[in-house]
């Protein structure tokens, strides 16, 4: 999907998905009031949400800069000759 290439949508999916996970935390587990529980989710999420976007700065794989994932395969020296003869 080409929308999860910009790091803005995956940091508003991770902080939607964990302020939904970590209110039914707060509210199952912690037995917390509902509002309470809600608060208190967004604020884990945000947290969550902060150290993925600190994480995905300080790899310095940017969608605006034009960095992409290297893909490995053999290196030159390590081909076998083609088309040659001994």
């Amino acid at each position: 999907m080409d929308m999860f290439e910009h790091r803005r949508v995956r940091v508003a999916c991770v902080l939607l998905v964990g302020w939904v996970a970590l209110t039914v935390v707060e509210w199952r587990a912690e037995q917390a009031p509902w509002r309470t529980a809600v608060v208190s989710g967004f604020l884990m999420a945000c947290v969550v949400a902060g150290t993925w976007w600190f994480v995905e700065m300080t790899q310095g794989l940017s969608s605006r800069t034009g960095r992409k994932h290297r893909t490995v395969g053999p290196a030159a020296d390590d081909r076998p000759d083609e088309g040659t003869t001994e």
